[in-house]
Formats: C-alpha cells, sequence, structure tokens
C-alpha cells in the first residue's frame, strides 16, 4: 500500500476565500456568522443568523469569466474557486486520476418552472431539463490545466448529509493508497442556501434563533449552546501517493494515514444516544492508520453547538480513547464558521492542515459555560501553541453515520 500525502488545498469559507486568509482569521477567532434577516432571507424569517459566504466581492472562477457572476449558480462558484487554488499546487501538464468530492447538482429551474406552468405534461422540454453539477467544473479546470484527460468512471460524487465530506476524502485515500490512483482532487461544497433549506432545519429545531450578536450564536459545548449556525463553504484537496510527490519534488503539506465510517442504523434524523458507532468510526480509524489513542494529538469535533450532539460527541470520544481523551484538545471549527453541512468536513481538513503546519490548535470559540456532559479540553476561545503530530477529524451525519480521518504532520516538517 502507498502513504497518502496532500498536495494541495483550496478553500471558500465564510472567514475568507483562500487558505491564507482563512487561517489568519482561524487562528485569530474570527467568525463568519453574519446576520441575515433582510439580506439572504426575509426580514421577518425566524432564522436570525448563518455563515454564508457573500456572493459579492466573490471573485468568479476563471474558467467560467464567460458567463455572468449571476447567471453562475453560487455553489459552482464556491467549487470553483477552491479547485482553482488547490491545483495551483500542481505543475501544469500533471495528470488527475480522479475527482471524489461531495456536493449536490443543481437543475435549470427556469426551465421546470416554465414547463411546469402549462399543467401540459406531455409537452416537458425533457430534452433542456439537464442537472449540472460542480464536478463538471472541477473537470474542466483540472483538464484546460492539462491535468486531464479524466476519465468518467473516475469521477465519483457523494452526498451523505453531514458526513459527505469525510467519506469523499476517505474514498479518494482508499484510491490512492491501495495504487487505483496516483493522483485525485476530493472534498466537498454546500452554497445552494434557500430558504425553504433553512426552514427544513429550523422545523428539525436544530437551528439556533436565540437573541444575541451573530457572532456569538455557534456556541459548542457551551453549556448555553442553543443550536447550529447554518453555513456554507467549500474546499478541495489533491492527494497523491507519497512517491509521486517526493519523485517531483512536491511540497508536503499533511498525510492521511486512516478512515472509517460506520452507521448507527438508528433513526432518520438521530444518532444513537450511547454514542458506540461514532466511537467505533474513531477506533477503526485509529485501527486503520496503526496508531494508539495516546498518539492523537487533538480532534477535528463535529462540534455542531447542539445539546444532543456534542453531549453524544463527548461521550463517543471518552469511549474511543478512553481515559486519554482528557489529554487530547478537542477543537470545533463550527464555532467560526457554522455548519456547512455537506462541507463541513472539508473546511476542517483545511483546518487541520493549518494546524498540523502551524504547530497551533485553532479555537472554540463562544465557549463561556462549563456543561458537565461536556467535559473535555475544548480549546476555549483562544488559539494555543501545541505539539500538533496527528489530528483525528470526525464528522456525524443524519441517521446515524459517521466517519473519522486521521492527519498527520507532514513528514519534512518532522
Amino acid at each position: 500500500m502507498h502513504q497518502v500525502v496532500i498536495t494541495g488545498v483550496g478553500i471558500v469559507s465564510s472567514l475568507g476565500t483562500g487558505v491564507s486568509e482563512f487561517g489568519q482569521r482561524m487562528f485569530a477567532g474570527g467568525s463568519g456568522v453574519t446576520e441575515i434577516r433582510g439580506t439572504r432571507v426575509a426580514d421577518n424569517f425566524p432564522v436570525p443568523v448563518g455563515g454564508p459566504v457573500a456572493r459579492a466581492p466573490l471573485p468568479q472562477p476563471e474558467v467560467l469569466k464567460y458567463r455572468a457572476p449571476e447567471d453562475t449558480p453560487h455553489f459552482w462558484r464556491l467549487a470553483g474557486l477552491a479547485t482553482e487554488e488547490a491545483v495551483q499546487y500542481l505543475p501544469e501538464g500533471l495528470p488527475v486520476d480522479g475527482i471524489v468530492y461531495g456536493g449536490h447538482g443543481s437543475i435549470a429551474f427556469s426551465i421546470t418552472t416554465g414547463s411546469f406552468r402549462t399543467f401540459e405534461p406531455n409537452i416537458f422540454d425533457w430534452d433542456a431539463f439537464q442537472p449540472e453539477s460542480p464536478l463538471t467544473l472541477m473537470r474542466e479546470i483540472a483538464e484546460r490545466r492539462g491535468h486531464g484527460p479524466i476519465d468518467e468512471r473516475n469521477i465519483v460524487s457523494l452526498n451523505n448529509a453531514c458526513v459527505t465530506s469525510n467519506q469523499a476524502i476517505g474514498v479518494a485515500f482508499q484510491r490512492v493508497r491501495s495504487g487505483q490512483m496516483n493522483r485525485v482532487l476530493t472534498g466537498a461544497v454546500y452554497g445552494r442556501w434557500a430558504d425553504s433549506e433553512l426552514m427544513n432545519f429550523h422545523m428539525l429545531g436544530t437551528l439556533t434563533t436565540a437573541p444575541g450578536p451573530a457572532a456569538e450564536a455557534s456556541r459548542p459545548f457551551s453549556k448555553d449552546r442553543s443550536g447550529f449556525v447554518l453555513g456554507e463553504g467549500a474546499a478541495t484537496l489533491v492527494l497523491e501517493t507519497r512517491e509521486s510527490a517526493e519523485a517531483r519534488g512536491a511540497k508536503i503539506l499533511g498525510v492521511i494515514s486512516g478512515y472509517s465510517s460506520t452507521s448507527d442504523a438508528y433513526r432518520v434524523t438521530d444518532g444513537r444516544p450511547d454514542g458506540k458507532a461514532a466511537a467505533k468510526a474513531m477506533t477503526n480509524a485509529l485501527a486503520d492508520a496503526g496508531l494508539a489513542a495516546e498518539q492523537i494529538s487533538a480532534i477535528s469535533a463535529h462540534g455542531t453547538s447542539t445539546s444532543m450532539n456534542d453531549r453524544v460527541e463527548t461521550m463517543a470520544i471518552k469511549q474511543a480513547l478512553g481515559d486519554t481523551a482528557y489529554k487530547v484538545p478537542a477543537i470545533s471549527l463550527k464555532s467560526q464558521v457554522g455548519h456547512s453541512v455537506i462541507a463541513a468536513g472539508a473546511l476542517e481538513s483545511v483546518a487541520c492542515v493549518l494546524m498540523l503546519r502551524e504547530q497551533k490548535l485553532a479555537p472554540t470559540i463562544n465557549y463561556r459555560e462549563f456543561d458537565p456532559d461536556c467535559d473535555l479540553d475544548y480549546v476555549p476561545n483562544q488559539s494555543r501553541p501545541a505539539v500538533v503530530e496527528r489530528i483525528l477529524s470526525n464528522n456525524f451525519g443524519f441517521g446515524g453515520q459517521n466517519a473519522s480521518v486521521i492527519f498527520e504532520r507532514a513528514p519534512q516538517q518532522v
């Protein structure tokens, strides 16, 4: 099996566009959560805050310069910008074997509604009804820079709710480790905000509506947490074999050494309240990497800021790591950017790469009150210098889906 390394990263988030801006604001304890009433939603909308990526002055990806920004699906722009930044790490002409990405397709709704308004099902224009996907754009970006052609059989789209990112990264990791692919683009995007999407989460009782400053709305692991904040963003990573990276003299940004995914099979929306399947994802990832709990330096927690998730994740971490759990800091990026659902773990993977590179832990901001059910070290409110060799990154999704990925420090930094 091959060692899998990270040789490119790109990100667009509510904390900033590009790895540099994102990292600076992350370590400074910044927040991308803002008031959305009157801008993204109506003035009387029940959900007051979110973590959106501003549509302006968000630049247009180079590959889409022929289209007006208002004619480009927002999440295409997010995925395109993240991918353009990631592939800048690759010399032109270097082949990319595949794309494994979490995202959602879009439908030309003007065509759909225009056809259905006629109430004439027999005249529906099926030829015009074409799904679109950010993977189409990513493929074009790669191929225009000479990294193709990319075989359609090696383009994989995943959408498995909040666990999507880690599953996409995990599948890409497995394909490179096995030698099936030598170099692959992976990550995820979430950016198709609509009133109906926000309302769906609100009706489930998951979004915070608590009064107070928007930047303080996401409070993972704090006793006064009241629900998550919906965010958006995209992140793209380049994974390849260490042999390939070293042969071309590439700078290695990090290593992926372990992955596991489990399923609770418990309820449509909730995971098991005992945390056993989530803990199993962590212990399996450790076993996959050949590591003991004591070798983990930090945890990038799922940490959504809901009462149940934070309590159950804390329980699962203690099940997986035993007494070591109290010695391992666990941070939640969602305190700063909100919960980007499909893309959450992709954004967090870039945070992991930066923490490994900078030897510093990002903070869990807005931590205000100790919860006896959440009694670990969450790096409250301020970043912290640390020896960071390995980070265990968790994602948990609707229906009890769990995925853990282990990131390690780049070998030349050791």
